[in-house]
This record gives C-alpha cells, sequence and structure tokens, in this order.
C-alpha cells in the first residue's frame, strides 16, 4: 500500500530585518517632515490671505460711504461706479449692491478661477463684495508640495547609505526656494527668532512695516520694534503696538507668536499686520453712525446717548437739565429759492454760531463728562441742546436768548445775505420727569408753540401744551376721515365792484362739520392738513366743488361768476397741479377765465419750478391772485417774473383805514404798486362805508368783507346773488338785507 504524499512544506513568513525596518521608519518620518510644513504655511497663508481680503473689504466700505455721505441720494450710483472703475488692484472684483440686491455699481477687472470673496456692509444700506483671483497663492502652494515631494522621491531612489547620511539635508535644500517664495508673497510682516528674542530672519514685508532693511534687523531684540507686553514666548495673537523707522514712529499692530518646532531647538515666529487702515475705516465708520456729516455736531443716535446720560448725572447731582428744540424759522424758503446747496452752507453757518454762543462753558460734540453742552443735529434744519448744570430754569432761558442773539446776525451764504431767526421748545428735568423719548417730545411741542406764536420764539413745555398736543392728535385722527365722511363743506364770500357794487366774484372758504361739534374754520385745521399731506386730495375736492357749482348756477339761469379757490406751498411742491386743474376744468365744463388761483407771496419763493408752473397754469387761461400782499416775502421782481393778474390788500392794512396814516399810507402804496403793473387790486375786509369810500377815492377795483356780506353756505349764496341782481343798478350795497 502505497504510503500518502508528504503535505508540501510551507514557507515561514519573512521577516523584516531591523535595518529594513528602520528603512520604512525612516521614510514615513521623512513623508511628515517633508509635507508637513507646506501643509502648515500653506493653511497659515490661507488664512492670512484671507484677513487681508477682508481688511481691503472693509476699507474700500468705509470709502464708499464716505463718498455717500457727501453726495446726493441721486448721485450716488453714478459716483460708486466711476470710483469702482478707478480700483487699480489687479486681480480684484468690487461690486456694489442696494438693500434690495439689485447691483448698484462694479469694477472692471475679471478675477481668474479659483476666487474667495469677502462682504462689507455700507453705512447707509447695501452691501459691498470683494473678489480675488487665488491662482497666485495656489499655485505657489503646488510648487511648494512638488518641491517638497520630489525631495523624498530623490531620497527614495538613493542609495540606503546616502539616504541615511544626507537625507535631511536634501529636503531642506529642495524645500526652503518654495518656502521661501511663499513667505516673501505674505502682505503681512513675518519674523522668525529664537529663544533669546534675536531675530534670525524675516520677509520683505516685515522690513517694510518697519522701515528698515533686513541688514538691520536681523540679530537683533525683536522688543526694539514690537512691544511684547505678553511676552515673546506666548503663543496667540494680540493687538499691539509696533514701530517704524529711525528713530521709530509708532503703528497699531496685530501680532501673532506661533512656536515652529526646528532639530536641535525651537524658533518662534511674529506675524505683524498694520491695523493703521482697518483703524482709519473704523472710525471712519464710527464718526457716519454717530455724527452728522455735513455739521460734525452728534447726529440723532448719539444725542440720544447723550441726553440719556445727561439726564442720569442729573439724577444724581440734583442738578437740573435742560433739553433744547430748534428749528430754523422759514428754512424751506432758502432752499427753494436759493437751492440746497445755499441751504447746506447755511446750515454749516448756523452749527458754527451754535457753538461759538456757548463755547464760554462747553465742548460741543466732545464725550467727557465735565461738559455742560451738547449740540446735536437731528436732520433738516432741526438742532437740540442739552445744556446741564444749571441753577434753575431761568438759566435755560438765557442761553436761548443767547443763542437768538447770535444768529440774529446776518449770514453770508454765497453773494446773499441771509438773516436767520429760529423758534426754540425748551423742557427741563426734572420738572418733566419723563423718559428720553418723552422729553424730546415735549421739547418739540414747547418748539412748535413758539412757531404758532409768530416765530422767533422761546416756549417752555408744560402740561397743558401736551394736552394740546393730544387734542391735534385726535384732530389728526379725525380728518383723514372727514373727507370720505363727507364733513367738509364750502362757504362763499361775494367779492364785489368797489364802485357800482356789482357782484363780480366769489372766493370760497373750507368749513368742516365736525361730528357733533361746532363748524370749524381753516385756522383749526389747515395747518394739520398741510402737515400730513391730507391737503392734495382735500385741495382737488374743492377745486372740483368750486366749479360744478358755478356751472350749476349758470345752468340754473345766473350769469358766470369767477371764482377764487385758495392754494396751498403744498399742492404747488407736489403733485402735477397743473394736470389737476385742467381735469376739473374739462369735467366741470368751467370756463377757465372764471377760475381764480390765490397764493401767498412766500409760495412765489419756489424759484424757476414755480415759475414754470404759474406760466403753465396761466395758459391755462386761468387768472392768479397774490393774497395777503405785504404780509410775506414781498418782492417786486416776483410781480415781475410772474403772471399774476390781481393783488390782494390783507386785512390787516385795512382795518384802521381812513384813520391811522401808516395803514393808509400801505394800502395807498399797494393801489399804487397795482396800477403801474396793470395789475386788478381787490381789497380785504371791508367792514365800513368809510373804508369802502377811502378805497374807492385812492383807485381800488373790488373789496370783499362783510360790509357786502359775511361767508355764507352755497344755498345762501344763490339767494343772496339772486336778491343781489333784483335790485335796482343804482341801489346802495352796504344796505342790502343779508339773509
Amino acid at each position: 500500500m502505497t504510503p500518502p504524499p508528504a503535505p508540501p512544506a510551507t514557507t515561514p513568513p519573512k521577516r523584516r530585518t531591523p535595518a529594513a525596518r528602520q528603512r520604512v521608519a525612516g521614510l514615513w518620518a521623512a513623508a511628515l517632515l517633508a509635507l508637513l510644513p507646506p501643509a502648515v504655511l500653506g493653511g497659515l497663508g490661507w488664512r492670512l490671505l484671507d484677513q487681508e481680503l477682508d481688511a481691503s473689504a472693509a476699507a474700500l466700505a468705509a470709502d464708499l460711504a464716505r463718498l455717500r455721505s457727501e453726495v446726493p441720494a441721486a448721485d450716488w450710483p453714478a459716483l460708486a461706479r466711476q470710483r469702482l472703475a478707478g480700483d487699480d488692484v489687479a486681480g480684484r472684483l468690487a461690486s456694489v449692491a442696494d438693500t434690495d440686491g439689485a447691483l448698484v455699481a462694479t469694477s472692471t477687472a475679471s478675477p481668474d478661477w479659483p476666487t474667495r470673496s469677502a462682504a462689507a456692509a455700507l453705512h447707509g444700506g447695501g452691501a459691498l463684495v470683494l473678489t480675488r483671483s487665488m491662482r497666485g497663492p495656489l499655485a505657489l502652494g503646488a510648487l511648494l508640495w512638488l518641491s517638497a515631494a520630489g525631495a523624498l522621491l530623490l531620497w527614495r531612489r538613493a542609495p540606503p547609505a546616502d539616504r541615511t547620511a544626507s537625507g535631511a539635508a536634501t529636503r531642506a535644500d529642495a524645500a526652503v526656494p518654495a518656502l521661501r517664495t511663499l513667505i516673501e508673497s505674505f502682505h503681512d510682516g513675518i519674523l522668525l527668532y529664537g529663544d533669546d528674542g534675536l531675530v534670525r530672519d524675516c520677509n520683505s514685508a516685515a522690513s517694510r512695516l518697519l522701515g528698515l532693511p533686513a541688514e538691520q534687523i536681523l540679530g537683533q531684540p525683536l522688543a526694539r520694534w514690537v512691544d511684547l507686553a505678553h511676552g515673546a514666548t506666548t503663543v496667540g495673537k494680540v493687538e499691539s503696538q509696533a514701530h517704524r523707522g529711525s528713530p521709530t514712529r509708532p503703528f497699531p499692530c496685530e501680532l501673532a507668536i506661533a512656536r515652529v518646532p526646528h532639530p536641535g531647538h525651537d524658533l518662534w515666529s511674529a506675524t505683524l499686520r498694520d491695523l493703521t487702515e482697518r483703524n482709519l475705516a473704523e472710525r471712519q465708520l464710527q464718526q457716519l453712525a454717530n455724527f452728522d456729516p455735513l455739521t460734525g455736531l452728534p447726529n440723532r443716535a448719539l444725542f440720544r446717548d447723550r441726553l440719556r446720560l445727561a439726564i442720569a448725572r442729573a439724577g444724581r447731582s440734583g442738578q437740573p437739565m435742560a433739553l433744547m428744540f430748534l428749528d430754523l424759522d422759514r428754512f424751506k424758503n432758502v432752499n427753494d429759492s436759493l437751492g440746497h446747496d445755499a441751504g447746506d452752507r447755511l446750515l454749516q453757518q448756523v452749527a458754527a454760531r451754535l457753538g461759538a454762543a456757548l463755547r464760554g462753558s462747553d465742548t460741543v460734540g466732545r464725550s467727557d463728562l465735565e461738559q455742560s453742552f451738547t449740540v446735536a443735529r437731528l436732520g433738516g434744519d432741526e438742532f437740540t441742546i442739552v445744556a446741564e448744570s444749571l441753577r434753575s430754569a431761568d438759566d435755560a432761558l438765557r442761553i436761548a436768548e443767547r443763542i437768538q442773539q447770535a444768529l440774529q446776525q446776518p449770514v453770508l451764504v454765497g453773494k446773499h445775505e441771509i438773516v436767520v431767526s429760529t423758534s426754540i421748545g425748551i423742557t427741563v428735568y426734572p420738572d418733566d420727569p419723563s423718559p428720553p423719548d418723552d422729553l424730546l417730545r415735549h421739547a418739540d411741542q414747547a418748539m412748535y408753540r413758539a412757531k404758532e406764536l409768530g416765530r422767533d420764539q422761546v416756549q417752555f413745555y408744560s402740561v397743558e401744551l401736551n394736552e394740546q398736543a393730544q387734542r391735534r392728535l385726535q384732530l389728526e385722527g379725525e380728518l383723514r376721515h372727514a373727507l370720505e365722511r363727507g364733513e367738509f363743506e364750502l362757504a362763499w364770500q361775494p367779492k364785489a365792484d368797489i364802485q357800482s357794487g356789482h357782484i363780480s366774484g366769489a372766493e370760497v372758504l373750507l368749513r368742516w362739520q365736525r361730528a357733533g361739534q361746532s363748524v370749524a374754520t381753516p385756522d383749526v385745521f389747515i395747518r394739520v392738513l398741510e402737515e400730513t399731506g391730507l391737503i392734495m386730495p382735500v385741495g382737488r375736492w374743492v377745486l372740483e366743488q368750486a366749479a360744478r357749482q358755478i356751472v350749476a348756477w349758470r345752468r340754473a339761469g345766473l350769469p358766470w361768476l369767477r371764482v377764487a379757490v385758495n392754494l396751498s406751498a403744498r399742492q404747488l411742491r407736489q403733485g402735477d397741479l397743473v394736470r389737476t386743474v385742467s381735469e376739473v376744468l374739462e369735467t366741470s365744463g368751467l370756463p377757465s377765465a372764471q377760475l381764480e388761483l390765490e397764493l401767498t407771496e412766500s409760495m412765489l419763493m419756489g424759484g424757476e419750478q414755480h415759475q414754470r408752473l404759474l406760466h403753465r397754469l396761466s395758459a391755462l387761461g386761468v387768472q392768479l391772485a397774490i393774497d395777503d400782499f405785504g404780509t410775506g416775502w414781498s418782492s417786486l421782481s416776483y410781480l415781475k417774473r410772474f403772471n399774476v393778474d390781481t393783488l390782494k390788500i390783507d386785512r390787516s392794512f385795512v382795518r384802521d383805514t381812513p384813520h391811522d396814516p401808516e395803514d393808509n399810507a400801505i394800502a395807498t402804496a399797494v393801489i399804487a404798486l397795482a396800477r403801474s403793473l396793470k395789475l386788478r387790486v381787490v381789497a380785504e375786509g371791508v367792514e365800513t362805508p368809510e373804508q369802502r369810500r377811502f378805497l374807492l377815492d385812492n383807485g381800488c377795483d373790488e373789496f370783499q368783507g362783510w360790509l357786502l356780506s359775511r361767508p355764507l353756505s352755497a344755498r345762501a349764496f344763490e339767494a343772496w346773488w339772486r336778491q343781489q341782481l333784483l335790485l335796482a343798478s343804482g341801489a346802495e350795497v352796504e344796505h342790502a338785507t343779508l339773509p
């Protein structure tokens, strides 16, 4: 029997000799030593490039925000495009987007792929996006990795004896050029130093930041140029201060210290980033956020903070504090007549005068606790003053009087000399123990009361003023629904030929029949209509009702009657008044010659814009009249430039005629002026036969007033008018029976 075959012999596993294992370990160690430093340095370089991109975006955003604050909003997109078109940084794309995401402006650069972006918010809304190419840094990184891989490959292929003897030197020699190229590409300064604090090496950016050649830096203590408050070997990043040049000049910097492993001993790296531009951008943003760019005064946000601090100090010291609210009188007339640039220069001079008037004991606009005053501009022509450490409310009154005196001197704006006055409202803490927002509202209410009393006045807040403000809010709420509820009605006041007494026209006056209350006259609600913008729909309603009523009377057999309608300043400034009048004339069938529009003198201060508007109205055939002539900004040049048909002598100049010589002189002068310009003259407020006789003798054309008739409802006016038409042509108008 044949024995079974013997199993094949098994070969024992081949074991690596100690020398082989040592070579494999050496290979892995070499790989780590060759590839780890490029990875670490590459990551550090990438982070530094990101930080540089963020800082550049913040600086450019601050520059654009400053530009935005200096130009009108309409000019901002074009100037932003111009600024970005001049961006001379190669490979960098800058784009500006509005708050809704719409692209406002962009530069012309086309950065190569791959790219990285950084965004920065713009003060006033919107954002800046900065994009740059990363192809260059990636190429350097790739070169560094290839150099390291090549060094590893050469080491692997070299004879074992060569590997053990010169492997480390070969790797170092191969990596040094790439490392040096990468470090030299950094915008931040990098300095290598030992435990002794002496600088061993530095890149060119460090030489540039410190203002010295590398030869003067190497071998010197790092502490000579950099403040090392936390020590030279404390790893981390802090804001510090470095010194440039010789003699040295300090500049703010970001200091990052890192440990760099090195055979035999450790080295340390100090990375310096100049923060001068970033700090400047932050200061600019802080300035824009807290100060008015036109006057340099604290703005509303900073004012609120100062007011809260002042209240707290007054509470601790027990000394009163006053809040003053200032509003320039008739500032809009300056803007309308001389332009917004002139208005801005006027505001700058007013701000300077406010500071000069208070500078005897204050530091205007500073935040130190010893200051006695804070002057701020809230916007437009509104200023506030916080006056601290007062003895009593009388001190606040004296300060307000000092301000009024300072503003009474004429201000030269270009070729124009302007006299400025201001209305001032005051509230005193703790007499008024309200929170900051309520204090501001109370001072505002007192200021409006000062304007109502004739402007250039000073008024203190009181509980009564607050009650008036509450009533005004209620009035505003009721007015918003008065038109839709049909609560408005027209009163008709006739005008007559002053010689014959024949009815020549009528002026319509707006009345408001408030629910459950007596009829309100315009002096109660017209200003509220103006301020809220409700005058626009109400004004159109007045035009429509007046035109329809005249046409209805004509169809009822009465003769044509010229109707006068008062216009408001807001109707001239907003909306298309010419289109509104044209539509009313067309839909009602009223001949344009039967419509007269009355304006005040101050409404003619709008310059060429209002001149063109009135010329277009005149081209429709509408009559134009200047109401209350002599009480506003009288100017013969306006009468010459505008197509005016009628001058109306204000009732204040008629009231005391013929007994007051001054009123006699004014009325006579207005009539003579109108005659010389071939204008019709209407006297308002005629109440006695003697007044009518005086005006007739001096050449007045028409009159209106209670001598003729008080304002009547449409039905009462029609009955009275028919009665006048039935009277004989020789009847005395002043003895007519009033309905």
